[in-house]
């Protein structure tokens, strides 16, 4: 069941505004408080100021998951161009908007004139990978749920073990998981929550087996060996817009999309 509308609206406006309203009273009736009652005054402003914020960007200390924001992601690629010449494209950041369970996942690189973005439709339970390279250039590939996510071939053979060992990531507690590829001759970690509501094959994963929303992980995309961790999640209205196809993108094959990729990386051998 989802949280009334009030909740993600009115709830970090209060907390703000009772915080500076606790604040000034402490200031104004400072010489009427003990050192100990004023300290313990200060606490409780703290507390209120952190919910505040909290509620609105990070975890819900009163336990409430959210079901629609954004989650922006650090990426690194610890190979650098060594494998793959399409690493300089690429950004050091990555964001995911979520709403009624469909998700947008933006990469943007190379002054954005090389734009990754995935939309996990939830509706139509299909992913629709969308590449646009400069100005003219606009494919889509259409995937069905429960197909591997397009650049993760060489991660299909994974096994994934859980583990008792938790952290948190943005207020959020998170979850480990292990795995290992034979093909891709790595071991990855994961570290997943199951406290943000998104229905995990919305979410372009290639361990959704895990059943949560990823945090921190590594994975081989497209070829490139990637590191991503969550730095921001935020509750914010997103518009329905965010999840449609934008005009100018021709519906193209797994196989035809990978000869795109390969045009730039050279690596022609390497299924995505």
């Amino acid at each position: 069941m989802k949280s009334p509308w009030i909740f993600h609206k009115l709830f970090p406006k209060f907390f703000a505004a009772l915080s500076i309203f606790l604040y000034k009273f402490a200031l104004h009736n400072q010489t009427k408080l003990s050192a100990m009652k004023s300290t313990s005054f200060l606490t409780i402003i703290l507390a209120f100021f952190t919910a505040a914020v909290i509620t609105g960007c990070g975890g819900g200390i009163l336990g409430e998951k959210i079901s629609e924001g954004v989650i922006t992601y650090h990426l690194e690629y610890p190979d650098g161009e060594s494998k793959s010449s399409i690493v300089m494209m690429l950004p050091s950041q990555m964001t995911m908007s979520f709403k009624n369970d469909n998700t947008a996942t933006l990469i943007k690189g190379f002054a954005g004139c090389f734009i990754l973005n995935f939309i996990g439709d939830y509706t139509h339970k299909c992913n629709k990978t969308m590449l646009s390279v400069g100005f003219d250039q606009r494919y889509m590939l259409v995937s069905d749920f429960g197909e591997p996510p397009f650049g993760t071939y060489r991660m299909s053979d994974i096994q994934i073990a859980k583990t008792d060992d938790t952290t948190s990531i943005c207020g959020y507690l998170c979850h480990k998981a292990v795995g290992k590829s034979e093909k891709c001759g790595r071991n990855f970690t994961f570290w997943y929550t199951n406290d943000i509501d998104i229905q995990s094959d919305a979410i372009l994963s290639p361990v959704k087996m895990l059943g949560g929303v990823l945090m921190e992980f590594d994975v081989e995309m497209m070829g490139i060996y990637m590191k991503a961790k969550a730095i921001e999640v935020c509750r914010e209205d997103i518009a329905d817009d965010v999840f449609k196809v934008p005009d100018g993108f021709k519906e193209v094959s797994r196989t035809e999309l990978e000869d795109v990729i390969h045009s730039f990386d050279g690596n022609n051998n390497i299924p995505l």
